[in-house]
């Protein structure tokens, strides 16, 4: 098995040049501007729009993900006391978290398989008179039943907001995954395959929405003189705009780079019985996926074995990642949540997010898939 010299993370973030990024400082220094809805911030909001496909009224940027969440839960009525949502338990405490805090209710549905997103069947089993929004996740970027959840929605009159946070630039069927449910988030955090240091953007079906979010994102204020609701402060910044834009210039290359990476795993783990690989990503559902490769998850036969792959590539300078677990019905604020989630459970103590980035050499990431393959022997 082959000792890297220098660590081999699970994932690095992008950066430009350095030299590249201190000249456009230039701008923001010559305008003075620094924050609330600044000209930066306002350009990269119409290149994010025509990116995705998606008219500039129907989105709005945040200065992260969590607290898109958060707004969008308000602002689509989800604060209602007593409110339930229902929600996948293999995914990020922020899908969760923002939930809570807002007073709604998550409800844990249960995944398939394949893709480890969560399923309308799971979801439809545990709506009641409570339930008043589904909030699926594209996790990995893959995308979940989009037909599927769009037909319970409109079944049982529910909101439908898809946490997107790992799918940005992921097309179906040749439309922008930004255009389906009620509302979709993207994150743009840094160990993301796009990013803007931190960053989040909310897609959604009504622009009328935009006015609401953008006041809730600037303390509720609607005037000088008036303040109508409680918010916070969700502004984006300009450095981070920059960034954003920086990172929107290159964004093919990245993409180009992570299938690369995939497609080497792919080649090395093929015809493998003790290393499952997702199954690849062009087709789902019956959809045509065009793919953003931001992860590499593979799935082990069991615990103890996942458990030893991440444990010994630690010893060869290599870091994984048990991404997702444990799952959120196992953290204390969610331990009584309602819902039987075996494969999701299934889920979270076999898989492995495996080392992917822009600037990986594909020679490495051979060997590590090699190291891989000698672990679980």
């Amino acid at each position: 098995m082959k000792t890297f010299n220098e660590p081999i993370l699970v994932t690095r973030p992008y950066l430009p040049s350095l030299e590249m990024y201190k000249s456009k400082l230039a701008e923001v220094w010559a305008n003075q501007w620094l924050t609330n809805n600044g000209p930066v911030v306002r350009r990269f909001a119409t290149r994010l729009a025509e990116v995705l496909d998606v008219a500039e009224a129907r989105t709005s940027l945040f200065v992260n993900g969590t607290l898109a969440l958060e707004i969008v839960y308000q602002a689509l009525g989800l604060d209602t006391p007593g409110a339930e949502v229902i929600t996948t338990p293999f995914t990020f405490v922020a899908t969760s978290h923002a939930l809570r805090r807002v007073g709604a209710t998550p409800v844990f549905a249960d995944v398939d398989l394949d893709t480890l997103c969560m399923t309308p069947e799971s979801a439809e089993k545990l709506i009641t008179e409570k339930t008043k929004a589904i909030v699926p996740v594209h996790v990995y970027g893959h995308p979940c039943d989009l037909d599927g959840f769009e037909r319970l929605a409109k079944k049982y009159d529910l909101r439908l907001i898809y946490d997107a946070a790992h799918a940005f630039g992921v097309k179906v069927n040749g439309k922008s995954i930004a255009d389906y449910g009620d509302a979709s988030m993207f994150s743009f955090h840094s160990t993301k395959l796009f990013h803007s240091i931190e960053g989040g953007l909310l897609t959604f079906r009504k622009p009328e929405l935009k006015a609401a979010l953008e006041r809730l994102k600037n303390f509720a204020i609607r005037s000088e003189t008036e303040c109508d609701n409680i918010g916070t402060n969700a502004k984006m910044n300009e450095l981070a705009a920059l960034m954003g834009e920086c990172c929107l210039d290159v964004l093919p290359e990245l993409i180009s780079h992570r299938k690369a990476i995939y497609d080497t795993y792919a080649e090395v783990f093929e015809g493998q019985d003790n290393v499952r690989l997702l199954p690849r990503p062009e087709k789902m559902y019956g959809y045509e996926i065009t793919h953003n490769y931001a992860y590499v998850p593979v799935l082990f036969k069991d615990f103890e074995t996942r458990e030893r792959v991440y444990e010994t590539l630690k010893q060869y300078n290599i870091f994984t990642r048990r991404y997702f677990y444990p799952l959120l019905s196992d953290f204390e604020p969610y331990r009584t949540t309602t819902g039987a989630t075996p494969i999701a459970r299934q889920a979270a103590d076999c898989v492995l997010s495996l080392p992917s980035y822009h600037g990986l050499d594909l020679a490495d990431v051979r060997d590590v898939a090699k190291n891989i393959l000698e672990s679980v022997k």
